[in-house]
């Protein structure tokens, strides 16, 4: 079973899930505002992913130009970075898709019919 973290107001988000549904997959939808993750989740999560510290950030978001991230991101350690995410839902990039406990796409940029294969 796959896990979307989501932000059910975020039109990326609600078009990602729309394309799970369509592709028929399992998953368990979770609002990211409502139940964000645990620092200790998001650590292994980029610890056990190709994606960048960064990547995990919601760069765009309010939450992170309010914080000053910009300047700051890029030298965080992977705690600082967990424990900062796990502050706040909104700081994170999403929609996530988790499939077997690793984060295989963060945002919504490509398909997911690629990802569902195997």
């Amino acid at each position: 079973m796959l896990t979307f973290y989501e932000y059910p107001k975020c039109s990326t988000c609600r078009r990602a899930k729309a394309e799970l549904k369509e592709l028929g997959a399992d998953f368990e939808a979770i609002d990211i505002t409502l139940d964000t993750p645990k620092a200790d989740q998001i650590k292994s999560w980029i610890e056990n992913s190709s994606f960048t510290i960064k990547n995990f950030f919601n760069t765009s978001g309010q939450a992170y130009r309010a914080l000053g991230l910009k300047d700051k991101v890029d030298g965080l350690t992977v705690d600082e970075a967990a424990d900062l995410l796990a502050s706040d839902g909104m700081l994170i990039k999403r929609p996530v898709l988790i499939k077997d406990g690793k984060v295989v796409q963060l945002g919504h940029r490509k398909s997911y019919a690629e990802l569902l294969k195997n």
